[in-house]
């Protein structure tokens, strides 16, 4: 692919995440989606739950693409960012070098931000197993709660004991299995993530050293 082809396929995945974030953190803090993202879970919990493997996946195709991008592209950092909607652009400039900063920021570090706040709401929130006793406090990482595929457990938004079904804006959770999962996912995604920062840091490829030989 060119660059220019590179450039928009790393548009569009960015545009994407940031949209899908977005909207999620919007859902968390009690708002209504933009523009329907019918994607989105309704509750609190159910959406930064859902967020974290999808937000973890398309932020590790988007840093792929740019770190792609950044050890094609030039000499100076900002050559090395994926230009969006403006080809002739010149990013050597003062306002080019601003524009440049501005696009990777949002589109690549504000993301891996609400991925940040996504897990710490995750786990932050009440567990109650589907035994019928109604208590919470179980673990989100104990596996040997995980008895079963069909519902063991329930994450809540909110948790009232006195109410007939404490667990509001619930979404089935596997314990153990789910967290691990979304864990491995948002690692590879900082992996990949750090590798295309410092792509635009450094614009080093390794490469194996040519060997020469002397004549004698």
């Amino acid at each position: 692919m060119t660059q220019s082809q590179l450039s928009k396929v790393w548009f569009v995945v960015s545009a994407l995440l940031l949209y899908y974030a977005l909207n999620s953190w919007v859902v968390a803090q009690g708002g209504e989606e933009i523009l329907g993202a019918k994607l989105v879970m309704k509750a609190r919990v159910p959406a930064v739950m859902i967020a974290i493997p999808i937000c973890s996946i398309l932020l590790a195709l988007t840093s792929l693409v740019g770190r792609v991008y950044s050890l094609r592209a030039g000499s100076k950092w900002h050559e090395r960012i994926p230009v969006v909607g403006f080809d002739g652009i010149d990013t050597g400039s003062r306002e080019g070098r601003v524009y440049q900063g501005a696009m990777i920021t949002v589109f690549s570090l504000l993301p891996a931000i609400a991925l940040v706040y996504f897990w710490c709401t995750f786990l932050s929130a009440t567990v109650m197993l589907n035994d019928g006793k109604k208590d919470p406090g179980a673990s989100l990482w104990d596996w040997s709660q995980l008895r079963t595929l069909n519902d063991p457990a329930r994450i809540c938004t909110e948790f009232h004991k006195e109410l007939a079904d404490p667990c509001i804006g619930n979404a089935t959770v596997l314990p153990g299995l789910e967290p691990t999962i979304f864990g491995a996912l948002t690692l590879a995604a900082i992996v990949v993530l750090a590798m295309h920062w410092r792509a635009v840091v450094t614009g080093q490829r390794h490469e194996t050293p040519r060997i020469t030989t002397r004549g004698k």
